[in-house]
């Protein structure tokens, strides 16, 4: 009886999340209420506060639920770094658009995150948290950077703090595009394209044509 109470509870927690995910899509997370989200999830008010205890704990809920692929794809990252950095950052922007694509709630979630949210008020420390992870991820695509500058991969004049601002900054520009413009039936070899662009100021010629052959 305790499991089936548990298994319920949870499947309580993820209909409440399925709502925010919803009504935050539909009408921004400032507009949305909790009580709009348990009514749209057809549980109670208290139903709610018994899972969250507002609507920045609910919020950050919700984003763990695409923190998975992300982990996966930063992981993927460091490990084909060891081998081959230029080869792990090319795929790297790869999967990270990928994703964007081809998961739907990855992308409502971004949306929601990017688009529907005003960091102000009680949401105020989500602004914090995501500055905080973008310093961490420019800081991993110039570890990276540095690894294939240290390899004889890239251009002499590569800065690779500087690099990784290019690449962040382009990696969000395309993702952007995938959220506002989705269905996008050439999305991925345009973003391949542009990517090529940036990457071709950074790595040697044999390199960028191995990874354009290859991938």
């Amino acid at each position: 009886m305790a499991r089936k109470t548990r298994e319920e509870a949870e499947q309580t927690r993820q209909q409440l999340l399925d709502a925010a995910e919803r009504l935050f899509s539909e009408h921004g997370v400032s507009r949305t209420t909790l009580a709009d989200i348990a009514a749209d999830a057809g549980l109670t008010r208290g139903a709610v506060y018994w899972h969250f205890q507002n609507k920045l704990d609910l919020y950050r809920a919700m984003l763990d639920r695409v923190s998975a692929p992300f982990d996966d794809i930063r992981e993927q990252l460091l490990l084909g770094a060891a081998a081959d950095p230029a080869r792990a950052l090319w795929d790297h922007s790869h999967r990270l658009l990928g994703v964007i694509e081809h998961n739907p709630q990855v992308r409502r979630i971004l949306l929601i995150l990017f688009m529907r949210s005003e960091y102000v008020g009680e949401l105020a420390p989500i602004h914090e948290e995501c500055v905080a992870h973008m310093h961490e991820a420019r800081g991993l695509l110039s570890q990276v950077v540095r690894q294939a500058k240290d390899g004889g991969q890239t251009y002499d004049c590569v800065d690779p703090d500087e690099v990784a601002v290019a690449l962040q900054s382009l990696h969000d520009g395309l993702m952007n595009r995938l959220l506002v413009e989705t269905p996008c039936p050439d999305a991925t070899d345009a973003a391949s394209r542009l990517l090529q662009y940036l990457y071709r100021g950074i790595f040697l010629p044999p390199v960028m044509e191995q990874l354009t052959t290859c991938g």
